[in-house]
């Protein structure tokens, strides 16, 4: 009864031994890899420089321009499209806080 016990201890010893050796063989890798992040980090990144570019600053500045003019200058809009150019100041000043804030010197985190 003792011969079976010892060999079965020494079995599990041995496998024991052999999952704490793959253990310390794969943890090596596992550090190693980097934080890939997440997987729409690449698209909102994409938008984030599609929105902050060159031909969207220029188009969106043409847009807040044009429709400050229309707003000014119409005295007879309807309520639609006083409402059309409210939504276009809007969406032009959301792509602008962008340069509107560095422009300010407010880029960065803030901690008050």
């Amino acid at each position: 009864m003792k011969a079976i016990f010892k060999t079965l201890w020494a079995a599990a010893a041995r496998r024991m031994a052999l999952a704490g050796v793959v253990f310390l063989a794969t943890m090596a890798d596992a550090f190693a890899s980097g934080a890939g992040g997440l997987p729409w980090d690449g698209a909102i990144s994409t938008l984030q420089n599609d929105l902050t570019g060159p031909v969207a600053t220029g188009i969106s500045v043409i847009a807040f321009l044009a429709a400050g003019a229309s707003l000014v200058f119409g005295e007879e809009l309807g309520g639609i499209a006083k409402k059309a150019l409210y939504v276009v100041l809007g969406v032009a000043f959301i792509v602008l806080g962008n340069k509107f804030l560095q422009v300010l010197g407010l880029t960065g985190a803030l901690v008050f």
